[in-house]
């Protein structure tokens, strides 16, 4: 599943759970559906300078040549989805990007250990609006200088604060039909982390 479809998805599902909030919440505004405090820290992580387009590129070309040096124990944590461009589109998503900012998006790497000399990890994605999250949950590698790092998810779950309200297990993919991301580079402090994903487009991710 790559980030356009899961964002597609993770939008309809919050809108169809918006009514049980406030029915759960029984018509009081304890919960504000967007919190300040999480925009007010997006706001400061965004501060951090971050590569345009052009610069992922010349860095993509140059990973392909001598590696990214990326392994799994440098991007291991949480990390929140900043930026998208479409393949072949210079300008910025910025709908695209801007949605992924309002709901949170966020993806946490979990180091495992190896299986088959392959670096594996668990690997956690969510969106957030206010208390409400949807979460996608599976397993993934790393492999190659660049490397690619391949995903898949056989678990979601919806859940309202720490309360599970929903869980539904996944079919695993076959090999051919996992998702991956190239990754690209990575930030000298770890503060940004930016991928090819699958279909092309290019994305930033930011250390949370």
């Amino acid at each position: 599943m790559n980030i356009h479809k899961f964002l597609i998805i993770d939008s309809a599902l919050v809108i169809a759970a918006i009514p049980i909030i406030f029915l759960l919440q029984g018509g009081k505004k304890k919960y504000p559906l967007l919190r300040n405090s999480n925009k007010e820290r997006l706001l400061n992580k965004t501060s951090t300078k971050l590569p345009q387009k052009e610069k992922l590129i010349e860095l993509e070309k140059l990973a392909k040549i001598q590696g990214s040096g990326i392994k799994i124990d440098s991007i291991v944590g949480n990390w929140r989805f900043i930026s998208v461009w479409k393949k072949d589109i210079d300008e910025e998503d910025l709908i695209f990007s801007s949605m992924l900012k309002i709901f949170a998006a966020n993806i946490e790497f979990k180091k495992n250990p190896p299986t088959n000399g392959l670096a594996k990890f668990s690997v956690i994605t969510s969106i957030k609006l206010g208390i409400l999250t949807i979460e996608f949950s599976g397993s993934g590698f790393l492999e190659g200088d660049q490397p690619l790092l391949t995903y898949f998810f056989n678990l979601i779950e919806l859940k309202l604060g720490s309360k599970i309200l929903l869980s539904r297990s996944l079919k695993e993919q076959v090999d051919e039909d996992k998702s991956f991301f190239s990754l690209i580079a990575l930030e000298e402090d770890g503060e940004w982390l930016s991928a090819r994903v699958q279909g092309g487009a290019l994305v930033i991710w930011l250390k949370d």
